[in-house]
């Protein structure tokens, strides 16, 4: 690693919108019924036995008669968590994550003791199955796939797999539960007695079949256990007829479904930490390059739909991304496996690069599918102008989009801070405090600021002891034009204040220093990939929405929008057209709840 990531519990949130957020899921969290949410696992671990033994209860061993259908206290979410839908169940994974997550960052004991209570249940049905199997599906249904007699069932059973192992090993990692990664032991034995009787050419056909992260999860897996047997199973999910062209940076990706693949890369990119194998690597930043330079939108989304794949889920050809602008665009699931990988090449190589990238997705990608007044997540975060937001309900929609918004909405301190041997870098502008050791004292760093209404922060240093040299790297974003001013306890500094690199100040610190970073935001506009004069109105790292029903074409100079977009009075992130004949106002895409509005414009 070139810079390493701080743990969980060494980063907490103070009052920002990105607190408030992180409350509002929280609280969404505890609002589930963990009855309801066990109740596909507890009628599998039932269903399971009575057709295992193909008789009544009063035949089956004294030891599970015990676990019948009066077990099965809760009522059944609907949406995905339906008893009828193949996909039941994989929720549960990522809401075991995201309460490990927020109990690693607040110790929040409410929400610990409510998914322990969930660990203690899905141990009670893995022991009821009797052979590892822990999973809300019928095992029929790995029968099926591996048979390949599939047909058109949506049948996913190692992506809900994965879902589940998922959330096991972050309730122990994070959570510090042990029988969770002792029903992961358990889980991973059984698959692995599975996959042992399919030949390798055999295996590589049922991975055509959406998977999720089982590679990445095997691999940290294997990164707990250090066996052999963990790092040859990982192996076996990797998909060769994906990872292999990445590898020679060939790009295959048109008309591949984006959320089937990014995990695959996280599965790569874990296979580099543990093993060192450069190809991994190369697979990593093979793919980061093609998508970013060829199909990412101004958000930092990359999804939409082709003429194969109308669902808004796939990837088009390379740098034709103006026919992809839709309703159903930008996956919110596909936008929050970019962050993860952006996250670990930046842990990898230090490139700031990494970090402007995550700062887009996250502003304007993750924050803005998330309705602010209930918690609920939208699927798709629309282009076409004229378009709205959809979110979910409380209860009857669980869709993919709800497991990766919960974690996302956990994890938003992740990504804050890194650090090396000698210094500090922030990489995100999120109010927060983290603490550091190094060479022997106690370093807090508190970030305050009304980000990103004000494009500036404040930076105030703790020490345990005295002054301590060290280096503080700040990122310069990429949207920074001029004017970037630092000041260290009110004194102007001199620094190289290069958009897109990591600005580094270093001295010996004191107790009390503080440091102020002001960085001008302005309008500017971001033309789509294949057309010059539809672009997106910027302003700093935001998207700025048009909010309309209907297509606008403007009138103005693409190089100074401030000829024709001006402030409005309601507030610093409010704008309005002038001159035109529609004049529209502009708000950050995060601020659109219900209104309907477009991002990409003709400006002529």
């Amino acid at each position: 690693m070139k810079i390493e990531a701080f743990n969980h519990s060494d980063v907490g949130l103070i009052e920002s919108i990105f607190r408030t957020r992180f409350d509002i899921n929280r609280n969404y969290l505890l609002s589930l019924d963990s009855d309801s949410l066990l109740f596909p696992f507890r009628s599998e671990a039932v269903l399971h036995h009575w057709s295992y033994h193909n008789t009544v209860k009063d035949h089956l061993p004294h030891s599970l008669r015990s676990f019948t259908h009066a077990d099965l206290s809760g009522e059944p979410y609907g949406g995905w968590e339906h008893p009828t839908c193949t996909q039941r169940g994989n929720f549960l994974g990522h809401y075991l994550s995201a309460c490990a997550r927020i109990y690693a960052i607040s110790r929040d004991h409410e929400i610990k003791k409510k998914s322990d209570y969930i660990i203690e249940e899905l141990a009670k049905c893995q022991q009821q199955n009797g052979n590892g199997y822990i999973c809300p599906i019928p095992e029929k249904f790995f029968d099926i796939i591996e048979s390949g007699r599939r047909g058109d069932i949506w049948l996913t059973p190692y992506y809900v797999s994965h879902k589940v192992l998922m959330g096991l090993y972050e309730m122990y990692k994070f959570a510090g539960n042990t029988k969770a990664f002792l029903i992961m032991k358990g889980m991973v034995g059984y698959i692995k007695r599975r996959v042992d009787r399919i030949t390798d050419e055999w295996m590589q056909k049922v991975l055509d079949i959406e998977f999720g992260g089982m590679p990445e999860v095997l691999y940290d897996f294997y990164g707990e256990t250090g066996e052999q047997q963990h790092l040859l199973l990982a192996r076996k999910f990797e998909h060769r007829r994906i990872l292999e062209p990445l590898a020679k940076n060939q790009d295959f990706l048109t008309d591949a479904h984006g959320n089937t693949n990014v995990p695959k890369i996280h599965g790569a990119a874990r296979a580099y930490e543990l093993t060192g194998k450069p190809e991994y690597k190369d697979i990593a930043v093979n793919f980061w390059e093609i998508i970013s330079k060829t199909r990412t939108f101004a958000t930092g989304g990359s999804t939409g739909p082709t003429p194969i794949h109308p669902r808004g889920e796939h990837w088009g050809e390379p740098n034709l991304l103006k026919a992809t602008l839709s309703e159903p665009d930008q996956e919110t699931c596909v936008t929050y496996n970019w962050l993860r990988l952006c996250r670990y090449l930046l842990r990898w190589t230090g490139d700031a690069k990494y970090g402007d990238m995550y700062e887009r997705a996250l502003l304007n990608g993750i924050i803005s599918i998330q309705n602010p007044s209930n918690g609920m997540f939208a699927y798709f975060t629309p282009l076409k102008t004229g378009s709205s937001k959809n979110f979910g309900t409380p209860t009857d929609s669980f869709w993919c989009c709800y497991g990766t918004g919960v974690q996302a909405f956990a994890d938003l301190t992740s990504s804050i801070y890194f650090y090396d041997d000698e210094s500090v870098y922030v990489n995100l502008f999120i109010p927060s405090e983290v603490c550091w050791s190094h060479s022997a004292v106690v370093i807090k760093i508190k970030q305050e600021n009304n980000y990103p209404e004000e494009p500036s922060t404040k930076l105030t240093i703790q020490t345990s002891d005295g002054p301590v040299s060290f280096g503080l790297k700040i990122r310069i974003p990429w949207w920074v034009r001029k004017g970037v001013e630092t000041k260290v306890n009110r004194e102007k500094t001199v620094g190289d204040f290069v958009p897109g690199t990591f600005c580094e100040l270093k001295r010996a610190w004191k107790n009390g220093d503080i440091v102020e970073v002001h960085m001008p935001m302005s309008l500017y506009a971001e033309p789509i990939n294949d057309d010059p004069n539809l672009v997106a109105v910027m302003y700093g790292p935001l998207v700025m929405a048009g909010l309309t029903s209907h297509e606008v074409e403007f009138k103005g100079d693409k190089v100074d929008l401030e000829g024709w977009i001006e402030s409005a009075s309601e507030g610093p992130l409010v704008f309005q057209t002038k001159g035109q004949t529609t004049n529209v106002k502009f708000i950050p895409l995060y601020k659109v709840v219900s209104e309907n509005y477009g991002v990409y414009f003709t400006v002529t």
